[in-house]
């Protein structure tokens, strides 16, 4: 079957259900253009449809991602080097009105908490001190080095104080090379916190002996 016997069947299929005119007369023409008119309307009808069906899944696949819940915790950006997750690569000391609380050891990052010092006074906030190997950054970060406004330098070392917290939102932050390639991060959060707290804070960070 060719192109032109399939388009006759197409037609002669649209043309069922077509009344002749009472006068028993049949316009050839009009005949054929109203099979055409109902061949388009049935494929316009058809992709509607196909359209609807395509627009539902998408919703339906979009609905599931939603209920699915948010995805894992970021990580941080991956690093040339690894501490050994065993061990404590760093001391921190108590500076700034701050003292070290706990201290989690791990390959990509070594995180410390802090605490205030001395409670009831007019310092009301927290810390966090987070240490990474070379090549290592926090989730935040892009994959760029800090930078920002410099800051005094850490034990020798250039130090930035961020224009944009990488840790935490709204709070005061400071990043310093403690060794090439290799970066630390003081974040202050709460009332009383100042970018030379955050200075203190960071010259008591050193590598643990042996380190």
């Amino acid at each position: 079957m060719d192109d032109q016997d399939k388009e006759a069947v197409r037609l002669l299929g649209a043309l069922r259900g077509f009344e002749a005119p009472a006068g028993g007369a049949v316009d050839t023409g009009r005949a054929v253009r109203s099979g055409r008119r109902r061949v388009r309307a049935r494929r316009a009808a058809a992709a509607a449809s196909t359209a609807a069906a395509i627009a539902a899944i998408a919703v339906s696949a979009a609905l599931a991602q939603r209920a699915a819940g948010p995805g894992p915790e970021p990580r941080p950006v991956a690093s040339v080097e690894r501490f050994d997750a065993r061990r404590h690569a760093f001391t921190v000391g108590s500076a700034g009105g701050f003292a070290p609380q706990s201290y989690r050891p791990g390959r990509d990052v070594q995180r410390i908490t802090l605490r205030v010092e001395h409670p009831g006074g007019a310092l009301r906030a927290d810390g966090i001190v987070e240490m990474y190997p070379a090549g290592g950054l926090p989730p935040g970060s892009g994959g760029r080095p800090p930078s920002g406004r410099r800051a005094p330098d850490v034990h020798g070392h250039r130090a930035y104080f961020l224009p944009s917290p990488l840790l935490r939102p709204g709070a005061v932050e400071l990043a310093w090379e403690w060794k090439p390639g290799a970066w630390g991060f003081v974040s202050l959060k709460g009332q009383g916190v100042d970018e030379e707290r955050a200075q203190r804070v960071a010259l008591s960070v050193l590598p643990a002996a042996g380190g």
